[in-house]
């Protein structure tokens, strides 16, 4: 038998077996992998689980959490079209989200400080709107969000207005440029955004590049209380680029009780299919489906922004 687990929860298992009494049961031989853990009294642990993070103990106290699963995902918060840097118009997108069974689909295309991405300014973005407004009379129920990737700038303003950004359905901001600064700095920057009332969500928040460039060096504690206490999302962003938040922290940040998107940050139609490796991370995270904003009814999802504005 292959046994999938890692080596601090096998030694989670072993110090579990020597507290009560049971023999080490990686010296027997089982026909699979539930016999591992039947030997010691316990139900089985998934694979993603398997991280040393108390899930021994959480398992012998029948505190195993049903982490989320992909079915469970209602829509994404966050996707790009053409009006910025995607590869896919508006209409591809919804057509290729109804295809995967979504009810919505945040539109999320990038502001105009990130000149070398197309950013739309304010009248680009109310021209884009108007297109939402056809679209959605041509596919409901099905719906298409009014939403923005918004820079945060260098000192941690908004790249549109306040006013601008009251009538979006969703605020996403994100950082990406400056990450190399000092712990007090991007801190700082990202606190003024989190505590900005029209910002919802958190996109990728550590900024790194898989293989490419390690995330912000924040005061992670700081941003985890600021969002907490503002109500303020964080996403786990399933880019294969990006897997952002990290399992660590997206734990962390359920430790504090804040809400969790995972969402494709798709730049074309196939880009929507990446969301497993999110939901992957969320489940190392223990996410439950009452953790994540997007496997709400969009009722309830646009009833969360207003309620948070």
């Amino acid at each position: 038998m292959l046994w999938t687990g890692s080596r601090a929860h096998l030694d989670e298992l072993r110090a579990f077996a020597a507290r009560h009494g049971t023999d080490d049961p990686f010296r027997a031989t089982f026909p699979d992998e539930a016999g591992v853990y039947a030997a010691l009294g316990l139900p089985p642990i998934r694979p993603e689980l398997r991280e040393g993070r108390g899930e021994v103990e959480a398992a012998w106290a029948g505190r195993l959490p049903r982490v989320i699963e992909i079915g469970d995902i209602r829509g994404d918060l966050h996707a790009h079209s053409t009006w910025s840097d995607g590869a896919s118009t508006i209409a591809e997108m919804a057509a290729a989200a109804i295809a995967r069974g979504y009810a919505y689909l945040s539109v999320s295309d990038h502001t105009h400080s990130l000149g070398v991405a197309n950013g739309l300014d304010e009248a680009r973005l109310r021209a884009q709107w108007r297109e939402i407004d056809r679209r959605n009379a041509e596919l409901a129920p099905f719906r298409l969000l009014k939403s923005a990737e918004v820079e945060i700038r260098r000192d941690g303003a908004l790249d549109l207005p306040d006013a601008v950004l009251a009538e979006l359905d969703l605020v996403v901001a994100s950082l990406h440029s400056g990450l190399r600064g000092g712990r007090e700095e991007v801190t700082g920057r990202l606190l003024r955004a989190i505590r900005n009332p029209h910002v919802d969500i958190i996109a990728h928040a550590s900024g790194r590049i898989v293989g490419g460039r390690s995330g912000a060096d924040y005061d992670w504690d700081a941003i985890f209380a600021a969002a907490a206490e503002t109500r303020t999302a964080l996403e786990i962003n399933a880019s294969p680029e990006r897997l952002d938040l990290r399992d660590e922290h997206a734990r962390r940040a359920l430790d504090h009780g804040i809400t969790l998107t995972i969402d494709g940050d798709a730049h074309g139609a196939d880009g929507l299919a990446a969301l497993h490796y999110g939901i992957a991370t969320a489940q190392r995270a223990w996410a439950t489906t009452a953790d994540v904003l997007n496997t709400r009814p969009l009722d309830e999802l646009l009833a969360w922004a207003r309620i948070r504005r």
